[in-house]
């Protein structure tokens, strides 16, 4: 058998037509691949790819490559999938743990104040006591405007009102027709409790409760409209000035 000699060919044809137009070298390896964590077999195989003299060799080793990470995917897939089991019955665990605590703590008070004080005239009664400060300090950062100062620095020379509203997914934030059923452009806007204490006539500092807190960085949209992209959150603040 006479030997075998390889060419690199440009197939031709009107289905089959190939343009090769980069001759230059690949780049270097780069480092997550030079500095990481290679299987045996893996290694095995791109060095056959490399180092093959004949076509259906080197097709075979690229084959076993595509075969062998679909091995490594299904193993990791049922690893994740036994996780996710896993974490979700030590959710319900400790669910249940929590509770029958709840319960231990409900039947072991006998102080009439402390039971007593589990009850709310406008919530109805909690479980614990626990239950309902939790209650209260959860309407705290929504509704008490303290805890979130925003400066505005405008020019219209007077004390202004000021108003605020905030809502969610709206243009902004996320692209037109991506938000999530029911939330086309955003969603409806609400109010949102303030505090406004004016520096002189051309600055005004807007409290907030804790909820609305963000890093982002107010933008002047005018005179009087002055806005807060809290992408984090994929929400918006507007701050309306009026004189």
């Amino acid at each position: 058998m006479s030997e075998q000699k390889f060419y690199d060919t440009q197939p031709t044809g009107e289905n089959h037509e190939v343009d090769y137009k980069d001759p230059t070298d690949v780049e270097e390896i780069e480092e997550a691949i030079k500095f990481g964590v290679i299987d045996p077999l893996t290694q095995k195989y791109a060095l056959w790819v490399r180092t093959k003299m004949w076509r259906r060799h080197v097709r075979e080793s690229i084959a076993r490559i595509s075969e062998y990470s679909s091995v490594l995917f299904n193993r990791i897939k049922e690893i994740a999938e036994k996780t996710e089991k896993r974490q979700t019955q030590v959710e319900q665990r400790q669910t249940k743990i929590e509770d029958q605590f709840r319960e231990v703590q409900q039947n072991a008070t006998v102080d009439s104040e402390l039971i007593n004080a589990r009850s709310s005239d406008l919530y109805g009664k909690f479980p614990v006591l626990d239950d309902r400060l939790e209650n209260i300090e959860q309407l705290l950062v929504k509704f008490l405007p303290i805890g979130f100062d925003v400066t505005i620095g405008h020019s219209l020379g007077v004390q202004p009102e000021i108003n605020v509203r905030t809502w969610t997914h709206g243009i902004g934030v996320m692209n037109l027709g991506t938000e999530p059923v029911g939330l086309f452009g955003g969603s409806a806007s609400q109010s949102i409790p303030c505090q406004v204490t004016h520096i002189g006539a051309r600055e005004s500092i807007v409290s907030l409760p804790v909820d609305y807190k963000t890093d982002a960085a107010i933008v002047k949209i005018d005179e009087l409209n002055y806005m807060l992209i809290d992408e984090e959150n994929l929400r918006s603040i507007i701050f309306e000035l009026r004189k």
